[in-house]
């Protein structure tokens, strides 16, 4: 920021020197400023004018801003921004993800000061780059869907599917519950559930599978690059279900760990319920708009802010704190909240962000929700009704990310209030079909 600032007032400086001299006929731009008999720019002739085509500095029409000016979130054109106070430069990617610790930009509104021309791009980041720890002030993400007044997020459907279909089955008479799987990734993915033949199951990439199961409780987790507890192996993805036959088959597409995977559960059965959960992002793209303190690039994750900042090592940074006013104002002022009582009696920081066990927020979705997405309209029961949901900071970023990304999922505890989340009971359903890397074709 210092640096920019005094790029800025040298050329202030430098326009005050040259604006007594007589202007040259052909002056072209030089490094430090327009001097000389013949308009040409020095930086030893102090009586020398500067020509009338003499261009400051020797940066072209594209010339980059200083390097820490920050991109506004909301201008296109590269202005610097007054979004997220301690909101860094973007990291050069379309969507570049703001650093812990920058700065808004001082920019002009076509472009950030700095040796760059009028058309240079703020900071060192994308045009859109996001501010950091303290979030874009407005979501650029929640615009509307649909068809219907007040909706920006929008379940997804199978149009979006680029997977290939799966085959006839093999098992035309099931005893239990078919489950088949798809692996549209990559590489090879193991998969660990109760019930397992053998406690997992190998996927190679482009292939299938498919189970007659008895019943099925709990996670299905997949790993990568080795099976479960083998060098290397990784924790990508997990699913949650109950299923019984001719009970019930329930199921939800979780988030709220961190991202890994993108996934698709289709219900099979005759009530409605029976419905489609899924994220369609191409695998090569999931984890690109990550918050930069989120992203485990190692693993190909981006982490949650719950998994992030319950870390002692985090705990008492301000990303992490981040929400602890927002929540401390919905303690005071909403009726429905009150009861928590005060900050330090419900509790901050990550058992706000998880809606943790043992404190206020684990007993009150509706008020861990509607801190987590700062909701003007923390309640309703039209889940349609999004649009101010991660709008206006501050909420949970992870969570404003996943949503983006993956309609309709849990990116925290409690995404299920006002059906936020994807989860469906399927009562009579008789089997699912899932799909990773749905997205890919």
């Amino acid at each position: 920021m210092k640096r920019a600032y005094f790029w800025s007032l040298g050329l202030i400086v430098l326009a005050t020197a040259c604006s007594n001299g007589t202007v040259g006929g052909t002056g072209a731009g030089g490094h430090a400023g327009n001097v000389g008999t013949t308009g040409a720019a020095g930086t030893t002739n102090p009586t020398g004018a500067a020509g009338d085509s003499g261009a400051a500095g020797n940066v072209g029409t594209t010339g980059a801003a200083g390097d820490s000016g920050a991109a506004g979130a909301t201008n296109p054109t590269g202005a610097a921004g007054n979004a997220g106070t301690t909101g860094a430069a973007g990291n050069g990617t379309t969507t570049g993800a703001a650093g812990a610790t920058g700065a808004a930009g001082t920019g002009t509104t076509s472009g950030a000061a700095g040796t760059g021309t009028t058309s240079g791009a703020a900071g060192v980041g994308a045009s859109t780059g996001a501010a950091g720890t303290a979030g874009y002030s407005t979501n650029p993400n929640r615009v509307p869907c649909g068809t219907k007044a007040g909706q920006c997020e929008c379940q997804p459907t199978l149009s979006e599917r680029k997977a290939p279909a799966f085959p006839p089955t093999k098992i035309t008479a099931p005893q239990g519950l078919l489950f088949r799987f798809m692996n549209n990734c990559p590489m090879t993915l193991w998969l660990k559930f109760a019930g397992a033949p053998g406690g997992t199951v190998m996927l190679p990439t482009k292939s299938t599978q498919e189970l007659d199961m008895p019943t099925l409780h709990g996670r299905v987790t997949a790993y990568k690059n080795a099976a479960p507890g083998g060098a290397g192996s990784v924790e990508a993805e997990f699913f949650e279900l109950t299923a019984d036959p001719g009970k019930a088959l329930n199921y939800n597409l979780s988030f709220v760990d961190y991202m890994g995977l993108p996934l698709e559960i289709n219900g099979k059965g005759p009530p409605a319920s029976c419905g489609l959960t899924a994220c369609y992002s191409p695998l090569a793209d999931l984890v690109k708009g990550c918050p930069t303190q989120l992203l485990d690039a190692a693993n190909g994750k981006c982490m949650s802010m719950f998994s992030y900042c319950n870390n002692a090592a985090h705990a008492t940074e301000a990303f992490c704190t981040s929400l602890d006013a927002s929540a401390a104002a919905t303690l005071a002022n909403d009726a429905m909240c009150k009861a928590g009582g005060t900050l330090a009696q419900a509790g901050s920081g990550a058992k706000i962000l998880g809606c943790a066990t043992g404190s206020f927020w684990s007993g009150s979705p509706y008020c861990c929700a509607k801190v987590n997405r700062n909701a003007a309209n923390g309640t309703g029961s039209d889940n349609t009704q999004n649009c101010t949901y991660y709008k206006t900071q501050p909420y949970n970023v992870y969570a404003a990310y996943s949503h983006s990304v993956c309609p309709y999922l849990y990116a925290f505890a409690y995404d299920d209030w006002n059906d936020q989340s994807g989860y469906h009971a399927c009562t009579g359903g008789t089997g699912a079909d899932i799909t990773y890397c749905p997205g890919d074709p």
